[in-house]
């Protein structure tokens, strides 16, 4: 199985990071199931429409969201744990709408999240790439922003 090329770009000064295996087919089954519902509970009204923006008949409003979602897997795991009263939702992945953007994504939090990467000065970027078998591959990686008081 080929790396896709996003992976190589994990920035330095790494402090933690996270990778999620997730199966577009499986996603696109929740999706069909929840609908809308789903949607809104996991992403915020800026990614949903940065992901209509960027759906296409070959990378659908599921497929992008699934990617997203991933990102959101790999913080929750470089945050060491979803902070009590924390959500996903709370996890904001900065998507390009520029298609074939090649550059990490960029990650904004809130909430307890927004406290811990304070807390550690840190910036988190991630980045999701489609592997051969209707998989995708997301990681983030949280980066030192600068000396801690």
């Amino acid at each position: 199985m080929r790396i896709p090329d996003k992976a190589g770009r994990i920035p330095a000064l790494l402090h933690s990071a996270g990778v999620d295996l997730v199966d577009l087919r499986r996603w696109d089954l929740a999706l069909a199931r929840s609908g809308e519902e789903l949607a809104r509970r996991y992403f915020t009204p800026q990614e949903r429409l940065a992901a209509r923006q960027l759906a296409t008949a070959e990378r659908p409003f599921g497929a992008i969201l699934c990617h997203l979602f991933g990102v959101k897997e790999s913080v929750v795991k470089a945050a060491g744990g979803l902070p009590a009263k924390a959500r996903l939702a709370d996890i904001d992945v900065q998507i390009s709408c520029v298609r074939g953007d090649e550059e990490p994504w960029s990650v904004r939090l809130s909430g307890p999240l927004r406290d811990w990467a304070r807390t550690e000065r840190l910036d988190v970027v991630g980045a999701s790439s489609p592997l051969e078998s209707g998989l995708a591959l997301a990681w983030s990686a949280a980066r030192d922003t600068g000396p801690r008081p």
